[in-house]
């Protein structure tokens, strides 16, 4: 089994996979572990990539010990994505589903500190780059599918201002319904942007554009929208 490395304080400690969530749950304090006071409050008892400030108890960690995870203590020298999903799943707080995945090692390493939600903008980025998509499926649970098998998969619809959505290979999906604009004419300007297949579709009958892409791709394809609405007459 590969081994995870793992820095804590000064030390690079080796760790399988059990050792390694032992020592980030007492880091993290784990996603769910919330008061009474917060819980009555509807903060979210999950988290995702998308998640803002006003989501959670302590702005996007969790309470028990702030949740910030040290720079370089997320030190991936070749980790199983078996291992990283784990511990997504776990940070998350959510159910993880999924089939048969690139047998890919994972290398990547947290420079500064970082919060649960940054962690998981992280992961995504790192995994996607690795051909290991991660999906949303409501509150409760993350799909890993490989980057070739995407067709016909639903993406979360994400309704953030474009500044908001963070610069992460994460899946998305956002409706947008022009006002001066055919959508149609704006599918050859927002294809240099795009990085998934078949992410752009234009309903001309409904105004209406439908984006299909990372956050990272949709943010910009969002951006250059308002700019070409407000020149068009």
């Amino acid at each position: 089994m590969q081994l995870v490395t793992l820095r804590v304080a000064r030390y690079n400690v080796p760790m399988k996979s059990a050792a390694l969530l032992l020592l980030l749950a007492a880091l993290l304090g784990w996603t769910g572990c919330t008061s009474p006071a917060s819980a009555a409050k509807h903060y979210k008892q999950s988290y995702s990539s998308f998640d803002q400030p006003s989501d959670h108890a302590t702005n996007g960690v969790t309470p028990a010990g702030g949740g910030v995870i040290p720079a370089g203590c997320i030190n991936f020298l070749g980790a199983d994505v078996s291992q990283v999903l784990e511990i997504y799943a776990k940070v998350a707080n959510r159910t993880l589903l999924c089939g048969r995945l690139p047998g890919v090692q994972i290398v990547c390493k947290n420079n500064k500190p970082m919060n649960a939600v940054e962690l998981l903008q992280m992961f995504d980025t790192v995994l996607a780059a690795n051909g290991v998509v991660i999906i949303y499926s409501g509150e409760n649970s993350i799909k890993a599918v490989p980057l070739n098998q995407l067709q016909g998969e639903v993406f979360p619809e994400i309704d953030l201002p474009w500044p908001q959505l963070p610069l992460s290979a994460s899946p998305m999906q956002r409706k947008v319904w022009l006002k001066k604009l055919k959508p149609s004419t704006l599918i050859p300007v927002l294809a240099p942007l795009s990085n998934l297949p078949g992410s752009l579709l234009a309903v001309d009958d409904e105004h209406l554009l439908i984006l299909r892409d990372y956050s990272k791709n949709v943010r910009e394809q969002l951006k250059l929208i308002e700019e070409l609405e407000q020149q068009a007459k």
